[in-house]
């Protein structure tokens, strides 16, 4: 149940004051993240739920507040963090997703370091799940529902990656309104496109360890990377359609820089390591 670390930005094609801005709700998620859950919990911050912050914060353009503050990470210089509504939920979903991460991690490979992160998480994980029970039962219901997936061997690319899908446009909708359509249609093809690029990237270890993978047996064709990055293509062209169709304006071209970029920087890395071990 690897959800995260895809949704990246390309720092080199931002302007300063982009990333300034970005590093702006990431800080701002990890002080949330401290405030609502624990110092220890702030493990949870991701960049999945940082972009999730910010399209939130352009959609609804709730009240915000900017600060500088020092911490634990950069006890030097202050730091730039936003503060809002969008951001306090992102800051309860880190909680909820990354606590079922690591039970997961812990089921599937015995993992005491993840079930001992777990505990740490758990309090503040059921706070989260008290406060967003519909986004509680989606990640339940996930979390079952791959492991039937997985005890089965379903060689079915869509069987887990649509799980995936499903269970992240669930968390994509903060509000039961007019947007909730898109946003599931958004959160449901980037579930996709991380839980496939998490698989791409992941084939050699799972190999290793005889974790599941759907994409393992296509990994023997010659142009098994092509035909992955023009299905990857393909659920980011609709995540994308998605995405434009509502009404974003404020750091708008921060969040393109991350799905039409950002989101391809670990396929491209995991594609030239494969064709660096090839020439060896």
């Amino acid at each position: 149940m690897q959800l995260l670390g895809v949704m990246m930005v390309r720092k080199d094609e931002l302007k300063f004051r982009e990333y300034d801005r970005y590093r702006g709700y990431y800080c701002g998620l990890c002080r949330a993240i401290g405030q609502r859950c624990s110092s220890a919990c702030r493990m949870a911050l991701s960049f999945e739920m940082t972009f999730l912050a910010m399209l939130h914060t352009s959609l609804y353009e709730p009240e915000t507040s900017a600060e500088k503050h020092r911490c634990l990470f950069h006890p030097v210089t202050k730091q730039l963090m936003l503060s809002n509504e969008a951001i306090d939920y992102a800051a309860d979903l880190s909680a909820l997703v990354s606590y079922y991460d690591l039970l997961d991690g812990w089921e599937d490979e015995r993992r005491v370091d993840r079930l001992a992160a777990s505990r740490v998480l758990k309090s503040a994980a059921k706070r989260a799940g008290e406060r967003l029970p519909r986004q509680k039962e989606a990640v339940e219901r996930y979390v079952r529902a791959l492991h039937e997936v997985e005890k089965r061997n379903d060689q079915n690319l869509d069987a887990a990656a649509n799980l995936t899908g499903e269970m992240l446009a669930e968390l994509y909708v903060m509000r039961e309104d007019v947007y909730a359509k898109d946003l599931r249609e958004l959160g449901f093809y980037l579930g996709k496109f991380i839980y496939l690029c998490d698989s791409y990237e992941d084939i050699e270890r799972d190999i290793k360890k005889k974790n599941y993978n759907p994409l393992i047996e296509r990994g023997r064709d010659e142009a098994f990377a092509g035909h992955c990055e023009q299905m990857l293509s393909d659920m980011m062209a609709r995540a994308a359609m998605a995405f434009e169709r509502l009404p974003l304006l404020e750091d708008a071209e921060i969040m393109r820089n991350i799905l039409y970029s950002g989101v391809w920087l670990r396929f491209e890395h995991a594609t030239e390591q494969r064709k660096a071990k090839k020439k060896q």
